[in-house]
């Protein structure tokens, strides 16, 4: 399967959603907004690269809200 590019919808998800969600709750997000299957979910590292990239063009400058924080540690099985 080759590099996908990202559409205009997925990004303004991305920026809408970034600071209230987690990478992997934005990752199914991302799945039923594009209507994909399962085996064409876009990576944690390709979500996180392109949050990157926007936070670069100004498009995302907000934080990650403290609930937020605290559901991907959960997420991640991290000690608290």
């Amino acid at each position: 399967m080759g590099k996908r590019g990202w559409h205009v919808y997925e990004e303004n998800y991305l920026v809408s959603n970034y600071a209230k969600m987690t990478i992997k709750e934005l990752s199914d997000g991302l799945l039923k907004l594009a209507n994909r299957r399962e085996y064409e979910r876009r990576s944690d590292d390709s979500i996180n690269a392109k949050i990157k990239r926007l936070k670069l063009e100004g498009r995302i400058a907000e934080s990650k809200e403290d609930e937020t924080v605290f559901r991907s540690l959960v997420q991640r099985r991290k000690e608290l």
